[in-house]
């Protein structure tokens, strides 16, 4: 209800015109809470180190298992981290539920301001939902690269590092269910180091893979691998080191995304006439 101007006596309100004042009001408050939000991490950051600092006894190594158990301590860190986030996803292209969190999270970091890393397998480049969350994230400030050669490994602020477990004598040398949470700062450095000379020689990736063109060698070399040579007489053939076709079916490899000599000549049987 609401006075009339004129004669002061009370009328049914415009309902149209109470909603659109009701909602704006709540989204002002709503973006009101996000921007403060944003800012709890950097204000409290003291107060955070000097916790930390008061509680020697953490384990500077400390075993954790069980997937959701893993999954809660990690989102917990990064909804602490004020800096920089720096990952190695080496499984591939992650299931949808998985990368519809990462989403999530990733997205609120980058609002906070935080340095966004990340280094996948080339066979990520193939898989949409994840290109279309690559493209997204790099929109914001985030980088990506591709490389055969990596760690799996999460490290926080460079201050700590969530890697897996390695077992001894196992098929699978990786134990998918525990991982180590580390402290110990020359560790983590030294992780660090590791994860940067990944990232190094890694191939950056936005999202949008501008495909795959092939040099007149290259080319030479598959055709000659089709013919069901062996690489050392495709050297020979072409009048160049073995080293040479090694290192250029590497490169094809690394670009394809593919695990071995079989998965580069079926995508070469699917290309060809397109490269």
């Amino acid at each position: 209800m609401e006075r009339h101007p004129d004669t002061g006596e009370w009328e049914p309100a415009d309902v149209d015109m109470v909603i659109h004042q009701w909602q704006a009001t709540l989204q002002t408050m709503a973006g009101q809470f996000l921007a403060e939000a944003q800012l709890v991490p950097a204000q409290l950051r003291e107060l955070s180190d000097a916790y930390r600092r008061s509680r020697p006894k953490i384990a500077p190594v400390e075993y954790v298992t069980g997937t959701q158990a893993i999954n809660e301590r990690i989102a917990a860190a990064v909804r602490g981290a004020s800096e920089e986030l720096l990952s190695a996803q080496a499984s591939g292209p992650r299931p949808a539920h998985v990368l519809a969190a990462s989403y999530v999270q990733d997205m609120a970091a980058l609002e906070r301001g935080l340095v966004l890393r990340t280094i996948y397998l080339p066979s990520v480049r193939g898989d949409e939902p994840t290109a279309r969350w690559a493209r997204t994230v790099t929109e914001r400030g985030a980088e990506i690269r591709t490389s055969r050669h990596l760690s799996r490994m999460i490290i926080i602020d460079r201050r700590l590092a969530v890697t897996s477990v390695l077992t001894r004598g196992e098929p699978d040398p990786v134990a998918v269910d525990r991982a180590v949470f580390i402290t110990d700062e020359t560790v983590v450095q030294l992780l660090v180091a590791a994860w940067e000379r990944d990232w190094a020689r890694a191939q950056p990736w936005d999202g949008v893979d501008a495909g795959v063109t092939l040099t007149q060698l290259q080319r030479d070399i598959l055709e000659g691998i089709g013919r069901g040579l062996e690489q050392e007489d495709v050297a020979a053939e072409l009048h160049v080191s073995r080293r040479t076709v090694a290192n250029r079916l590497s490169e094809l490899r690394e670009a394809t995304g593919s695990r071995n000599i079989a998965q580069l000549m079926y995508w070469y049987g699917l290309h060809c006439d397109q490269v």
